[in-house]
């Protein structure tokens, strides 16, 4: 991967961190949205842009993508994530992760003979980012996203 690649792969580097509990409904939407695009973007930079630096860069990358293509439907990383949830989002907005949180409520404890009284301590809420349907359903989003990152 040449210099434009890499800048694109830093900047899906950067969305992922921003992926962080906490994040919900249309900001949370948001930020998936644009590290699918950001991975996705990747493989169209290293084509559009370091394929065209030489000769020797355009066969390499034309050689990868074909060896890519003749591999699908694997590595799945690429084809049923990067490539397809993108094809969802610009083609359709439609996504297949979904969001939700856990409330862990607090209880309180008295004892009725003495009056004593026992308040358990606040907890922290559980945020899920999981992948509601298709070949990765149930995986934690952003784990996907660093496999992206990685492959």
């Amino acid at each position: 991967m040449t210099s434009a690649a890499r800048e694109a792969l830093e900047d899906c580097r950067g969305a992922l961190i921003e992926l962080a509990d906490g994040v919900q409904g249309r900001q949370w939407r948001r930020r998936w949205i644009t590290s699918i695009v950001l991975l996705r973007a990747v493989g169209h930079v290293l084509d559009n842009v370091d394929g065209a630096r030489s000769p020797e860069y355009r066969t390499a990358v034309d050689s990868w993508w074909k060896r890519l293509k003749f591999t699908k439907p694997e590595p799945m990383i690429f084809w049923n994530l990067i490539d397809e949830e993108r094809n969802m989002i610009l083609k359709e907005h439609h996504t297949r992760a979904g969001q939700g949180v856990t409330a862990q409520l607090s209880g309180v404890e008295i004892n009725l003979q003495t009056g004593d009284q026992r308040v358990d301590p606040p907890r922290p809420a559980i945020y899920h980012y999981t992948i509601n349907t298709g070949p990765f359903a149930g995986r934690d989003q952003r784990e996907l996203i660093a496999e992206g990152i990685a492959w």
